[in-house]
């Protein structure tokens, strides 16, 4: 058996996935402890891919369009590690991530490392700020994804809609309590003149996914504890009022570059 399960939904990722599955085989476990989990959504088998020594495990490959949180849920029901860690097909680990994390998560149900936004080789942000060694529900305000390196039992399910990564580890830090702890190792987002957060079509459908979130936080809805659904709520109005914001005024530059340029994800 695996010790961990590596999530990758994949749409039109056959140039991305090889460094992807790179940053997995440097992420400092031994390869026979891994498996990758690809689940494709755009009816591509994605054979010939180079794996690194990794286990590549397929999930069916006739599905096209069905959403990136309908792929993850595919991909868990085949992970077979007690610890899933996400990665997205368009980014990559600092080389180290999983020996880092994997301990934490261990101990702790649930960890995170540090997100840092690419533009090419350029870091543009990292959040949450210096210094910290606990990620909370409020960072999630900010407008930067944190992916969770999570025990299995944990995981899932993600919704079908925008934003359903972001609401997933609201729920994964409810489960660890509120908050879990953040290593010093980097998740890597690299910005990408295709990918969905440059589509400015993308920010209108991600506001129709917070104000559906924020209903269902108020109606209870969620696998939130009570206790956390103020923060969350607070956490996703302020999302809303950042994408609102790049809406109004960030014309066609993406996302990323427009919280960078403005300061607005400090």
């Amino acid at each position: 058996m695996p010790r961990v399960s590596v999530i990758i939904p994949a749409f039109g990722a056959r140039d991305t996935l090889p460094d992807a599955l790179a940053s997995v085989a440097a992420a400092g476990l031994p390869p026979a402890e891994i498996e990758v989990v690809l689940a494709p959504d755009d009816g591509d088998d994605y054979a010939g891919l180079p794996d690194f020594g990794l286990r590549l495990v397929r999930c069916a490959a006739h599905h096209v369009a069905s959403g990136a949180g309908a792929a993850r849920n595919r991909a868990l029901a085949r992970a077979r590690g007690r610890i899933v860690a996400f990665l997205d097909a368009d980014d990559t680990w600092e080389a180290g991530y999983l020996a880092a994390l994997v301990p934490l998560a261990q101990a702790h149900g649930v960890a995170f490392g540090r997100t840092r936004v690419l533009d090419g080789d350029r870091a543009l942000m990292e959040l949450p700020a210096p210094g910290r060694r606990q990620l909370t529900i409020a960072d999630l305000g900010s407008g930067a994804s944190f992916h969770p390196v999570m025990a299995r039992s944990l995981a899932g399910p993600f919704r079908s809609l925008p934003a359903q990564d972001v609401f997933h580890a609201a729920e994964a830090l409810s489960a660890a309590g509120g908050a879990a702890p953040l290593g010093s190792t980097h998740y890597n987002l690299h910005l990408h003149p295709g990918s969905a957060t440059a589509d400015r079509g993308f920010a209108l459908r991600v506001q129709a996914a917070y104000a559906r979130i924020l209903r269902e936080i108020e109606t209870g809805r969620t696998r939130l504890r009570p206790e956390d659904r103020c923060a969350a709520r607070s956490a996703f109005q302020a999302r809303a009022r950042l994408n609102r914001t790049y809406m109004r005024r960030g014309g066609t530059v993406p996302f990323y570059q427009y919280l960078h340029r403005h300061g607005l994800a400090d």
